[in-house]
C-alpha cells in the first residue's frame, strides 16, 4: 500500500506541475459556479414576480436542466486530458523500463496512478461541495442527502472515466492519441446501448454495457445496487485490461492466448454485471426527503399480499399514437415504467402482444387497407410484421373493442384480469395510483359506482358539458374514477331487479323526468337497508328530488344563490370546504375553490339516525340567494342590501348513520353541474373540484379508493437570499476563487521552472 501511495504522490506532482491540471480546475470551478448561479437567480427572479417556487432541490439539481445534468455533460472531456499522460508518458519516454526494474509490481503502478486521479477527481467533488454550502444558504430546508447521492454519482461516473483513460493511455506512447481514444472509448459505451434492441438477450446485454445515462439515478434520487456495481465493475475491469496490457510487454505469448485472457475478464464482467442487474438481485436506496422514488407504504402493503405470479402484457396497436412503445427498440424504455413495482416484485413477468386494427385516432389514410396501415407502421416502428396480429387474430385472443383498440396492458393475477391503459396527457404511462389501483382490484374487488339512467338523467356515456364521463368513465383520463379502481355501471330501475347491494354509491343526478313510485319505492328500499347515496340537484327542478330527499331530513331551497364577481357570471358560485369536512376526509386548502354553475343551498335536520354535516359553504360576504324568477343573459341584477342578505350556507351535505353494522353515507349537493365536463374545468378560474371529487368518492369508498399515492409537500420552496448576495456569490466563485488558485498553480510553476 505505501508504494501505491509513493507513486501517486509522485504521479499527483508530475500533473500539478502542469498547466493542465490547474487549467481543469480552475474550468471547472467556472462552470459550477455559474451554472448554479444561473439556476438560483432564475428562481429568485421568478420568487420577486410573486410566483408559487416548489421543490427547489430536485428542480434546481435534477432532471434534464438541472445542474448535476449540466456539469454531468462537460466531465467526458476533462477526464481524457488529465489520464492521456498517465502510462503514455512512461512509454514515450522510456521510463517504463526503469518502473519494470524497481521493486514494484505492475498491478502497484496502475494502482498508484489510478489512485493520483482519484485523488484528483475529489478535488473536483470538493469544488461540488461548496456548491453544496452554497445552495444551503440560498434555499430554504434544502434537501441535503438528495445533493450528496447526486455527488457520489458523478464521483463514480469521474472514477470509470478515469479507468478508461489509463488503460488508454496504457496501450500508446502518443498523449493525444491516448486522449482521443478515451473520447471514442466513451461515444462507443454511450452507442452500444442502442445495439441488438430487437433481440431480448442481446438488448438487456448492450444496455447494461452503455454507460449512457448511468449516473442519471444517482443525480435524480436514487443510488442502486446495479449502478454502483456497474461503476465498480468498470473501474475493475479496465484498470485488470491495464495490468494485463503492460505485463504482456513482459512476457512473451501467443496472439491467441492473450486474446483469450482479455476474453475471459471482459465475459466474467459481463456475466457478473448482467446478473447484477436483474431486478432480483437490485437493491436500491431512496436518497429524497420524503422517499419519492420509492411506492408509498400504502402501496407497499398492497404488494406484500401478492403471494401468486403476476404477469403482465402489452397489447400494442402499432397504428394507435403509442404503438412504438411498445416496439423492441422501445422494449427497455417501457420496462422501467414498472422500476418500483419490479423492486418489490421481481418476478413479474412482461409480454407483448403487437396487433393493427383500426382505432379511435388512427384515421383512413386514402384508398390503403388496414394491412397496408399495419405493414406501414410495423416498418416505421421496426416490428416483424410477421409476428403482427391481424384484427380476426387479436380477436380470437382478445377483443379490445370496447377499449377501442388502443396501446394498453393487462395485469393478470390468480385467474383475474384489469386493464391498464395509457393517457393523452404529458406522463402518458400508469403511475402508481393507477398500477396499484389495478392490482387491489385483483387482489379484492373493485368500487363500484352506479348511476340512475332512466328519467333523463346526467350521463356517464356522453361527452357533453353536462355529463360526467369525464370525471367518471373517460378512458384516457388518469384522474377518471375507472382508471383509479372504481368500476361505472349504469343502473336501470325499469326492470323487476332491485338496485344491486353491493354499490357504493349509487348516483341519482338531475333528472329530467318525474320517478314513478315503482322507481322511488327502489330508491327507498335501496337507502332503507343502508345503502350510499349521493343527491345531486339543480335550481327549479328540485321538486324532482323531494320525494327521495324528504325522507332523510333535507330540503333543497326555493330560488338561486349569486355571487358577486367582476370577472365571472353571477351564478358562479365559489365555494370552500367546511371545518366539518376535515373530520370526512374531504377537506381541501383553505384557498381552494369548488365551483358550482347555478346552485341552490340545502337544509338538514338529524332524522332516522342521520347526523348531517355540511361540507361545502358559500362566501358570507359576497353571496346572497334570489327567489325570483331571473335571466341572466338579458336582466341587470345587482345585491340590493335593501331587500337581499348576504348569506353563508351550505350547498353540500353529508349524512351519516349506523345500519346493519355498517356506516351509511349519503350527500346531498345543490348543483350538478360541479362534477360535470364543463364544471369540472372553468375557464380562468382555478378550481380544485376534481380533487373534491375523488376526496368524496374516496370516502364513499371507505377510503379504499382511489389509492392514496400522494407524497407529503415539499419544504424546500423558497430562495433565502437576495439578489445582491448572489451577485456575490458569483463575484466569489466565478472570479475571487478561480483567480487565487490561478494565482497559486502559476506561482508554484514559476518556482518550479526556477528550479
Amino acid at each position: 500500500m505505501k508504494k501505491i501511495l509513493k507513486i501517486a504522490k509522485i504521479e499527483l506532482s508530475i500533473l500539478f506541475y502542469s498547466p493542465i491540471a490547474w487549467l481543469i480546475l480552475i474550468i471547472f470551478i467556472i462552470q459550477c459556479g455559474s451554472t448554479i448561479i444561473e439556476l438560483l437567480d432564475a428562481r429568485e427572479s421568478s420568487q420577486q414576480l410573486g410566483n408559487e417556487l416548489k421543490a427547489l432541490t430536485t428542480d434546481i439539481y435534477g432532471g434534464k436542466y438541472g445542474f448535476f445534468n449540466a456539469i454531468k455533460n462537460k466531465l467526458y472531456l476533462y477526464i481524457p486530458l488529465l489520464t492521456m499522460g498517465l502510462m503514455s508518458r512512461e512509454l514515450q519516454s522510456g521510463s517504463i523500463k526503469l518502473l519494470f526494474s524497481s521493486p514494484v509490481t505492475v498491478k502497484q503502478i496502475i494502482l498508484g496512478k489510478f489512485t493520483a486521479i482519484a485523488f484528483y477527481a475529489f478535488l473536483l467533488v470538493i469544488v461540488l461541495f461548496g456548491v453544496l454550502i452554497i445552495s444551503d444558504i440560498a434555499i430554504e430546508a434544502l434537501d441535503i442527502k438528495y445533493v450528496l447521492g447526486g455527488i457520489f454519482g458523478l464521483y463514480l461516473l469521474m472514477l470509470s472515466y478515469a479507468a478508461i483513460g489509463l488503460f488508454m493511455s496504457s496501450i500508446t506512447s502518443y498523449q493525444i492519441i491516448a486522449a482521443i481514444s478515451t473520447l471514442a472509448i466513451l461515444a462507443a459505451l454511450s452507442f452500444i446501448g442502442t445495439i441488438g434492441q430487437s433481440i431480448d438477450f442481446v438488448r438487456d446485454i448492450t444496455y447494461w454495457i452503455s454507460i449512457d445515462g448511468r449516473a442519471n439515478n444517482f443525480m435524480n434520487g436514487l443510488i442502486s445496487s446495479a449502478d454502483t456495481l456497474y461503476f465498480i465493475l468498470v473501474i475493475g475491469l479496465f484498470l485488470t485490461l491495464s495490468v494485463m496490457r503492460l505485463n504482456s510487454g513482459r512476457k512473451i505469448r501467443a496472439t491467441g492466448v492473450k486474446m483469450m485472457s482479455y476474453s475471459l475478464v471482459i465475459f466474467v464482467v459481463l456475466m457478473i454485471g448482467y446478473s447484477s442487474s436483474l431486478p432480483t438481485f437490485k437493491k436500491y436506496y431512496d436518497t429524497t426527503r420524503f422517499k419519492t422514488k420509492t411506492l408509498t407504504k400504502e402501496s407497499q402493503k398492497l404488494l406484500k399480499q401478492i403471494d401468486k405470479p403476476v404477469t403482465i402484457t402489452t397489447y400494442s396497436n402499432i397504428i394507435n399514437s403509442f404503438g412504438h412503445l411498445g416496439a423492441p427498440k422501445f422494449r427497455i424504455f417501457d420496462l422501467k415504467q414498472f422500476d418500483q413495482y419490479t423492486r418489490f416484485l421481481p418476478e413479474i413477468e412482461f409480454k407483448y402482444v403487437p396487433y393493427y386494427d383500426y382505432t379511435l385516432n388512427s384515421l383512413d389514410n386514402g384508398d390503403k387497407s388496414i394491412e397496408d396501415r399495419g405493414l406501414q407502421y410495423a416498418t416505421a416502428h421496426g416490428y416483424d410484421f410477421q409476428k403482427v396480429l391481424a384484427p380476426e387474430e387479436i380477436k380470437k385472443r382478445i377483443d379490445l373493442t370496447s377499449e377501442k383498440n388502443i396501446f394498453l396492458k393487462v395485469v393478470e393475477y390468480d385467474g383475474k384480469k384489469t386493464i391498464l391503459r395509457m393517457f393523452y396527457d404529458q406522463i402518458g404511462y400508469p403511475q402508481e395510483a393507477e398500477i396499484s389501483a389495478a392490482l387491489k382490484n385483483l387482489l379484492t374487488k373493485p368500487a363500484v359506482i352506479g348511476i340512475l339512467n332512466n328519467n333523463d338523467e346526467r350521463s356517464i356515456d356522453k361527452v357533453g358539458d353536462k355529463h360526467y364521463i369525464k370525471l367518471l368513465k373517460d378512458l384516457n383520463t388518469r384522474s377518471s374514477l375507472v382508471n383509479q379502481g372504481f368500476e361505472v355501471n349504469n343502473i336501470t330501475l325499469n326492470n323487476n331487479n332491485p338496485i344491486p347491494e353491493d354499490l357504493s354509491v349509487l348516483i341519482i343526478a338531475d333528472p329530467f323526468i318525474p320517478y314513478t313510485s315503482t322507481q322511488l319505492q327502489k330508491i327507498k328500499n335501496f337507502i332503507d337497508k343502508g345503502g350510499n347515496v349521493m343527491v345531486l340537484g339543480e335550481p327549479n327542478k328540485q321538486h324532482l328530488l323531494e320525494p327521495i330527499l324528504k325522507g332523510i331530513g333535507v330540503q333543497f331551497n326555493n330560488g338561486m344563490l349569486l355571487q358577486e364577481s367582476k370577472d365571472f357570471p353571477l351564478d358562479l358560485i365559489q365555494s370552500h370546504t367546511s371545518n366539518e369536512a376535515s373530520s370526512l376526509g374531504m377537506s381541501l386548502n383553505q384557498k381552494d375553490i369548488v365551483s358550482l354553475s347555478g346552485a341552490m343551498f340545502l337544509t338538514t335536520k338529524d332524522t332516522l339516525g342521520f347526523i348531517s354535516r355540511p361540507i361545502l359553504k358559500t362566501d358570507k360576504k359576497v353571496t346572497w340567494n334570489k327567489t325570483e324568477a331571473i335571466n341572466l343573459d338579458s336582466d341587470t341584477i345587482k345585491f340590493n342590501p335593501n331587500r337581499d342578505r348576504k348569506i353563508e350556507v351550505a350547498v353540500a351535505s353529508a349524512l351519516t348513520r349506523k345500519i346493519n353494522n355498517r356506516e351509511q353515507k349519503i350527500m346531498v349537493v345543490g348543483d350538478a353541474d360541479f362534477i360535470s365536463n364543463k364544471g369540472l374545468n372553468i375557464n380562468n378560474l382555478k378550481t380544485e373540484n376534481f380533487k373534491f371529487a375523488l376526496k368524496v368518492f374516496k370516502w364513499f369508498s371507505d377510503n379504499e379508493y382511489p389509492i392514496a399515492a400522494e407524497r407529503p409537500e415539499p419544504i424546500d420552496n423558497k430562495i433565502e437570499i437576495s439578489r445582491e448576495k448572489i451577485m456575490l456569490l458569483k463575484i466569489i466563485f466565478i472570479v475571487l476563487i478561480p483567480l487565487m488558485i490561478g494565482f497559486y498553480g502559476a506561482l508554484l510553476l514559476v518556482r518550479r521552472k526556477r528550479n
